[in-house]
């Protein structure tokens, strides 16, 4: 790829004082630095990217991590030696060099910074990057007093290893806390916690929600898959054990999901929606609605985390994973509506952007192979919506009543719920082949010219 993995944004609407500001400008470097490492890992061409010999098949990776399981491991790369067999070179001896040139930067901030707390998180993030220590910083990052600024910096998402879904991927943000945006966030989040869930597998289910970190920042920098991906929310970390002993924090990037409402999600809207259905939302009511996707899809990974989902449903487990987050989230929000939190109208806007959204990780998956799971996910929706009758498609996508398409909604959401607790790789397998087909997108190719 030709254009390097890291976007600036400008940012509006918060404070800093000078002290702030160099601390600021150390981590945006520090965010720069892995830009290298990451374009050394990526490779679109291959379902492994470069973290695997690009020959290699998925039965001796698991034959070989039988007497290597390093070989499995998200922090190293899989290469072959002269004899052809498998070995492992962890990620901070393969990358030294410029994790060293990361690492001081880091170093530099924490001595900049006036907070403790920051300080000693950014000089446990940057042991990690060159000794491997990830899990004592992320432990750390995720129990320690909330701050003003906050970065992500390392090996974190494994979207890139289609071949396994095991390998993390280098990447890194930088952003500063929104705080009215998070107070009005956690009032949903709170809300949706309140209320009683249905659990199918209590026994294997992560429990951690008192332990439940959310904020929402003007985001500075994206780099390494965070600019490829062009993100606009994390929940770290990943672990469902690590989750349950020591909680989850949650990110929703507020600069880069204003870029996604206006230059897809709303023009999306426009072009695939029927024109008398478009009359009765209102942009502002559809920007709010984006906004909700998002911190309902990270709400609702928060409540649907399975100890051995992953081992059971293997490299099927992010599409499974990514889809049901969302409609759990969307289906809790009939508690909302009963408490007079939001209106009937603004939850069909959050429906509607759901549409919208699955459009967008089309468009963005024929650029960015790593976000196919979020595309095959949200078409497994789509199929399933027409397919029940929930939305209907004659000069544009409408639903017949917003009952019938909430419905769908929860049947849709029971039924991933069950594959994501109890169900076997063959039944996600089936569930994906049946609903899986991109046919929904290519409908709409020639409303969506010069989006696609």
């Amino acid at each position: 790829m030709s254009k390097l993995p890291v976007i600036h944004f400008k940012a509006k609407d918060f404070k800093v004082n000078s002290e702030e500001q160099k601390v600021l400008a150390k981590l945006i470097k520090a965010a720069e630095a892995i830009v290298p490492i990451y374009q050394k890992q990526e490779n679109p061409k291959f379902p492994g990217a470069n973290f695997y010999p690009h020959d290699v098949t998925n039965e001796e990776i698991i034959e070989a991590a039988k007497e290597n399981p390093d070989i499995l491991s998200p922090y190293t790369m899989v290469e072959r030696d002269k004899k052809g067999k498998l070995f492992t070179i962890p990620y901070h001896t393969k990358f030294k060099k410029e994790l060293a040139k990361t690492a001081i930067l880091l170093r530099e901030a924490a001595k900049l910074t006036k907070n403790k707390d920051f300080a000693h998180r950014l000089c446990l993030q940057a042991n990690a990057l060159t000794d491997g220590s990830y899990e004592i910083s992320d432990i750390y990052w995720i129990t320690m007093k909330p701050y003003k600024i906050d970065i992500a910096i390392g090996p974190i998402d494994r979207l890139d290893d289609r071949l396994m879904f095991k390998k993390a991927s280098f990447e890194a943000w930088v952003g500063v806390i929104d705080d009215a945006k998070t107070k009005n966030a956690k009032i949903i989040q709170n809300s949706i916690y309140d209320v009683k869930r249905k659990i199918f597998a209590s026994s294997e289910k992560a429990n951690f929600l008192d332990k439940t970190q959310l904020r929402v920042d003007k985001t500075l920098i994206f780099s390494g898959l965070f600019a490829r991906g062009m993100f606009t929310s994390n929940s770290l970390p990943t672990d469902p054990n690590l989750m349950e002993r020591y909680g989850i924090k949650i990110t929703f990037f507020d600069t880069s999901l204003d870029l996604k409402f206006n230059n897809q999600h709303l023009p999306i809207f426009k072009r695939i929606f029927e024109k008398g259905f478009q009359r009765d939302y209102s942009e502002e009511i559809l920007k709010d609605g984006s906004f909700r996707n998002v911190l309902l899809h990270e709400i609702g990974h928060s409540l649907l985390r399975y100890k051995d989902a992953e081992s059971r449903l293997r490299e099927l487990f992010p599409i499974i994973d990514e889809l049901s987050a969302t409609i759990y989230g969307i289906k809790s929000c009939a508690s909302l509506v009963l408490k007079g939190i939001i209106s009937e109208k603004e939850l069909e806007a959050i429906m509607i952007m759901f549409i919208c959204r699955a459009f967008t990780w089309w468009i963005d998956s024929k650029k960015q192979p790593s976000l196919e799971a979020f595309a095959i996910g949200h078409a497994l929706a789509l199929n399933h919506f027409l397919a029940n009758g929930a939305v209907q498609e004659s000069n544009g996508i409408s639903w017949p009543n917003f009952y019938k398409m909430f419905l769908g909604i929860e049947e849709l959401s029971d039924a991933l719920e069950r594959l994501i607790s109890i169900g076997t790789y063959n039944d996600a397998k089936h569930f994906i082949d049946k609903y899986g087909s991109f046919m929904i997108y290519s409908r709409f190719t020639g409303r969506l010219k010069g989006l696609v």
